[in-house]
């Protein structure tokens, strides 16, 4: 006659959305142009040293690109073109304040060159100084508005300033000027995505991939997307090219893993928790996922061991007790169900699913006065919780209290009219009081509702 309630930890969805944004707001390495009015002419010396650094930049060899750009200015000190480039290569390493001096220098000294507004607000990004990144993205435009860079560059900012349609527009403008922008086509569907708009997003990561095939960041996107929209089979054909391109993607296994299991195909879900622990053991998430889909497999023994690892993990989380609860109970070990599920209360009060599962282990072991007890107080937490009257009316039966079960069972099935066992319940409960009448047609109606309960029960039962 018991019935608990399920309660299953949240596979907290892994949102990569923009959060690369800035990493894709790429500067652009200055060629040689006509100097500024403010600016002599390079010699031929300084001229090739800022080319070397050029060629080292691009090949990310930082430190001897900076080198070279140094080289240059030491040559030639108002050489804005190297000062811009020893900027950019002072940002790629994370110098950003060394950077923006640098770029305050040599917007001074050429203030129409759009580049350098566009990588000044790239470094100003990376500082998290939004507005002020905004403000030069906006220069960049103002001096050369065909300029894409600084359309996504713009478009990050707004985003991280929580302006997420300007944001959208901004990309818009940028893949408009180049249709096959790949870090504006990835970025503008990551912030559609970020308003659920998965739908919208869909499309434009595919432009993006067609673009850029081998980018596991905007597959990841992609996946995500689809994942939202519904199309799980889909999202899991994504998740699984971009988790086999990279074996140690441990990310993608573990969306893979909740996604089998949103399918109820636990075995694939075990063996891709599994993968994403190999990559990486330290995630208790995935641990409780994995015991999770075990319990799922009906391996409570093995679920066990994987919720003890993922306490160890991260000692005293209520749901992680919660689960290890569940699996001891689903043993028949009620005892170490009951002390489990006890620590859980003991970390979080106000856990009516840790509740139940204690009030049934306490059921489940003959203690009906503490049963009752719990139940009463996980219907304090949620009074129209009709499993919690339900599971409260079973311990007042098996008490042979039968007045106080029909209460019970009596308020489940007015918060919940459909509930076919809760009036048949109800109906065992009447007939002990001789009230065969109203029990009768609690009988009936159990019936109607699940033609599996018997009609005219044995009331003897």
């Amino acid at each position: 006659m018991r019935q608990s309630g399920r309660f299953r930890r949240k596979r907290a969805v892994a949102v990569v959305l923009a959060a690369m944004l800035g990493f894709l707001v790429l500067g652009r390495l200055h060629a040689q142009t006509t100097p500024a009015p403010t600016q002599t002419a390079p010699s031929n010396a300084a001229r090739d040293r800022d080319i070397q650094g050029h060629d080292l930049y691009l090949k990310k060899q930082y430190n001897q690109a900076i080198a070279m750009f140094q080289q240059a200015l030491a040559l030639q000190p108002d050489f804005a073109e190297a000062m811009g480039n020893l900027a950019l290569a002072l940002d790629a390493l994370g110098k950003n304040d060394e950077a923006i001096a640098y770029y305050q220098k040599a917007v001074a000294i050429r203030p129409s060159d759009a580049i350098l507004y566009s990588n000044f607000g790239l470094a100003l990004f990376h500082q998290g100084k939004y507005e002020e990144s905004t403000a030069q993205y906006r220069k960049a435009l103002e001096l050369q508005p065909d300029f894409p860079e600084a359309y996504n560059g713009l478009g990050a900012s707004l985003y991280r300033m929580g302006k997420v349609q300007e944001a959208i527009n901004a990309y818009g403008q940028a893949v408009g000027l180049r249709p096959g922008y790949f870090d504006a086509l990835n970025n503008m569907a990551a912030a559609l995505d970020s308003q659920g708009r998965a739908k919208e997003a869909i499309p434009l990561f595919e432009r993006a991939l067609k673009a850029k095939p081998d980018s596991p960041e905007i597959l990841e996107n992609y996946a995500h997307a689809l994942e939202l929209s519904g199309r799980s089979d889909d999202a899991i054909a994504a998740y699984t090219i971009l988790a086999t391109q990279n074996p140690n993607g441990y990310q993608a296994w573990a969306r893979l893993g909740k996604l089998y299991a949103g399918q109820g195909r636990y075995p694939d879900a075990v063996t891709s928790f599994q993968k994403s622990l190999q990559a990486r053991p330290d995630q208790p998430e995935v641990v409780f996922n994995l015991g999770l889909a075990l319990t799922d497999e009906r391996k409570f023994g093995d679920a066990v061991v994987e919720f003890q690892k993922g306490l160890e993990l991260q000692p005293n989380d209520p749901s992680g007790l919660y689960c290890l609860g569940n699996a001891y109970y689903a043993q028949k070990e009620y005892s170490k169900a009951i002390e489990t599920f006890q620590v859980a209360l003991s970390q979080k009060s106000d856990f009516p699913e840790a509740l139940a599962g204690l009030g049934a282990a306490q059921f489940s072991q003959g203690d009906m006065s503490g049963a009752i007890a719990t139940y009463q107080k996980a219907i304090e937490l949620r009074p129209n919780d009709a499993n919690a009257r339900f599971n409260l009316g079973n311990a007042y039966f098996a008490s042979r209290n039968f007045p106080a079960a029909s209460d019970s069972y009596r308020i489940a099935v007015q918060d919940k009219p459909d509930f076919a066992r809760a009036h048949y319940n109800l109906g065992m409960a009447l007939a002990r009081q001789k009230n065969h009448k109203a029990a009768k047609a609690e009988f009936a109606e159990a019936h109607r509702l699940d033609p599996n309960m018997p009609e005219s029960p044995d009331t003897n039962e």
